[in-house]
């Protein structure tokens, strides 16, 4: 009788084990491209996750998965859990030796971090670039990190949201003509002035928020402008993010007075994380814009 049930209980193993492996062979490796044009393969949903750029911390805490983030970066500081997790370095200059001790299944990083991560490729360890140049770039990549991290209905949920930000700016901006929508100078940097181009992810949230880029025309994607430039073009608006100045302080700019945008009191200082990080609060990053160039519509 005990011989009997050992042989049964054998026997099922070896039936259960078998099934296992005949589930592996039928479940496919999960392949993506990245915003390189490369095809990252991982063998199963990742686990352990290391981010190495603020808007993709940002994109998996929307998500719902940051049990799964390991490694951030120093910067990495929205939400405020992720200011809790373990740091692998500068945005710039993040350590391969920090992000290897941290075993993580899958790295994703940003444009800058080729050599990174062409070093942490060579040991194994899938990496996945993530660098939205659009509103719809982000929309992808949300679904795209749903998908190796298993958290697709989370990623329906961040597309959702940012959706129905962008809706209710279109809404407000429905009755707004062209001769209506105010000349933008976002402030890149103020020595060299520079702005933003044609091709960049501000002259779509500009556009979108009810605004004429000033660089619409520009020839290069961060253009540099001279202040006599600056002065003949007269934009209507301005909006920076880098807090060096105040809003006072930039009105009491030598030779600036003459700036419709500075002699009407329509400087703005906003929250950049919101308009320069391609993540998930980039539906709020456009309302808060539209909010400062037609504030009649949002009161």
């Amino acid at each position: 009788m005990k011989r009997l049930l050992l042989v049964s209980l054998i026997l099922v193993l070896t039936l259960a084990l078998s099934g296992c492996a005949a589930l592996n062979i039928l479940q496919p490796n999960i392949v993506v491209t990245d915003d390189l044009g490369r095809e990252v393969r991982l063998e199963r949903v990742a686990r352990r996750i290391v981010s190495l750029a603020p808007s993709n911390t940002e994109m998996l805490f929307a998500l719902g998965i940051e049990e799964k983030v390991v490694g951030v970066t120093d910067i990495c500081d929205y939400p405020a859990g992720a200011t809790a997790k373990e740091k692998v370095g500068s945005f710039a200059t993040p350590s391969v030796e920090k992000i290897v001790g941290l075993r993580p299944d899958l790295v994703v990083a940003a444009s800058l971090h080729r050599t990174a991560g062409e070093q942490l490729a060579a040991l194994g360890i899938p990496v996945i670039v993530l660098n939205a140049e659009s509103i719809q770039g982000v929309l992808a990549n949300a679904e795209l990190l749903g998908r190796v991290a298993g958290a697709e209905r989370g990623a329906q949920r961040v597309k959702r949201q940012i959706n129905d930000d962008i809706r209710i700016v279109d809404e407000r901006l429905k009755t707004v003509t062209n001769e209506q929508r105010p000349l933008v100078y976002y402030e890149v940097w103020s020595s060299p002035i520079m702005t933003a181009g044609p091709n960049t992810f501000l002259h779509e949230l500009i556009t979108r928020a009810g605004g004429i880029n000033l660089g619409a025309t520009a020839a290069t994607d961060w253009p540099t402008l001279s202040l006599e430039e600056l002065l003949t073009r007269q934009p209507q608006v301005m909006v920076y993010g880098h807090a060096a100045e105040t809003v006072e302080q930039v009105k009491q700019r030598p030779d600036w007075g003459s700036i419709p945008a500075l002699r009407d009191g329509r400087v703005y200082l906003v929250d950049e994380n919101l308009i320069l990080r391609p993540g998930p609060r980039i539906g709020q990053g456009i309302r808060l814009l539209s909010s400062r160039l037609h504030p009649d519509l949002w009161r």
